[in-house]
């Protein structure tokens, strides 16, 4: 299945570590954007490659900590950050703490447990879901779980929801989904100005609609005739921008 990776950036100064995450974190499956090993480079990454993970380790290069760069950052975007650190003393762990990190790993660390506090982080931001993450702010997006990956999805792709049973299909250009979640549930984190529902198994996004059928009562998105119910036919009409 052809998808997005999670885009990770590590801040790490120790050259045997920093090939480490590299290996590990290609391994997993992640998309790695960078290792860096200062204050500066780092924050330059974040501006142009919008991570959606930091591993920080707190002893960096540079006047600036990694507990210090995680405020900066934090002050400034909402990136779940995992520190992976050397330091085992509680003063710097509290310090760590007050900046809200999603893990904090010990060195030497192993890939599972590495591993585990990755998709821990993304799983729970920003809400605490197993199936589906509520779009952030900085980016309108969230993830759904495939197999062991963590698979992005922006909701600029998304194209219809559709509903068989038990679970929703979200369908973009590319691909199609199956998430075990309730319709109902999955419209609540969509947003509405953006989404519509025309049918009792049906969601589109408003901005994909190419044409609508008046009488057969369907609707065209892409190469996909939907059905409008009845009871959402008038919603539909109400919602398009329609010139008389």
């Amino acid at each position: 299945m052809d998808a997005t990776s999670i885009k990770i950036l590590a801040v790490e100064d120790d050259a045997i570590y920093a090939e480490s995450l590299s290996l590990i974190i290609h391994e997993l499956g992640y998309e790695l954007v960078g290792v860096v090993d200062n204050a500066l480079a780092a924050l330059t990454m974040v501006e142009h490659t919008y991570p959606d993970l930091i591993l920080m380790d707190i002893d960096i290069k540079g006047s600036m900590t990694g507990i210090e760069l995680a405020a900066m950052i934090n002050s400034n975007r909402r990136i779940p950050i995992i520190f992976v650190t050397a330091f085992k003393d509680k003063e710097t762990f509290g310090l760590a703490k007050l900046n809200f990190p999603k893990a904090y790993i010990i060195k030497p660390y192993d890939p599972a447990s590495l591993q585990s506090a990755i998709e821990l982080a993304i799983f729970t931001e920003p809400v605490r879901n197993t199936t589906v993450l509520q779009p952030q702010s900085m980016g309108d997006t969230f993830y759904i779980k495939d197999n062991d990956r963590l698979v992005k999805i922006r909701l600029r792709d998304i194209l219809v929801v559709e509903v068989d049973e038990k679970y929703c299909f979200i369908i973009t250009a590319a691909n199609r989904y199956a998430i075990n979640m309730r319709l109902k549930d999955l419209m609540e984190r969509l947003p509405s100005e953006d989404f519509l529902q025309v049918h009792h198994s049906f969601v589109v996004r408003k901005s994909a609609i190419e044409e609508v059928n008046i009488g057969e009562q369907t609707l065209r998105v892409a190469d996909k005739t939907i059905p409008v119910g009845r009871t959402y036919k008038e919603q539909l009409l109400t919602t398009l921008n329609l010139l008389s």
